[in-house]
């Protein structure tokens, strides 16, 4: 029997400014806080985690062991199918720039836009790969 994974629960990356990583994804993205302490913000996403980690906090810890790579990170959310034109407008208005909106061969859209640590995050339709 081969063993298989499903799904990757927890994304993690480092922050620099812990009050600009809560705004932009618990106000601005409305992701629960689950976690939160000076080092690390958790936040819910759908079934998943975004784990945000405070770059010189945590760098040099020993348990549990440094978990986030440095430099610009990209990671994508998929939205609900009917909202996608609607979450452009949403960040539009609030300021962000959508850096680049491609449609795939799949015929499926995803747009980016960067966080507050100039991460490169993305929204994608549902189905994006086929599954």
């Amino acid at each position: 029997m081969a063993l298989t994974l499903e799904k990757i629960k927890e994304t993690s990356i480092n922050i620099t400014d812990m009050a600009k990583t809560k705004n932009f994804y618990h106000q601005l993205l409305g992701f629960d806080i689950i976690m939160e302490n000076e080092r690390l913000i958790f936040f819910k996403v759908g079934t998943d985690l975004l784990l945000c980690f405070d770059t010189e906090k945590t760098k040099n810890q020993i348990s549990p062991p440094p978990h986030a790579a440095m430099g610009i990170q990209h990671f994508a959310f998929e939205c609900k199918a009917n909202e996608y034109e609607d979450w452009k407008l949403y960040l539009i208005k609030n300021n962000i720039d959508i850096e680049d909106e491609i449609t795939w061969k799949s015929g499926k859209k995803s747009f980016y836009f960067r966080d507050p640590d100039g991460h490169s995050v993305e929204i994608i339709e549902p189905m994006m790969w086929g599954f």
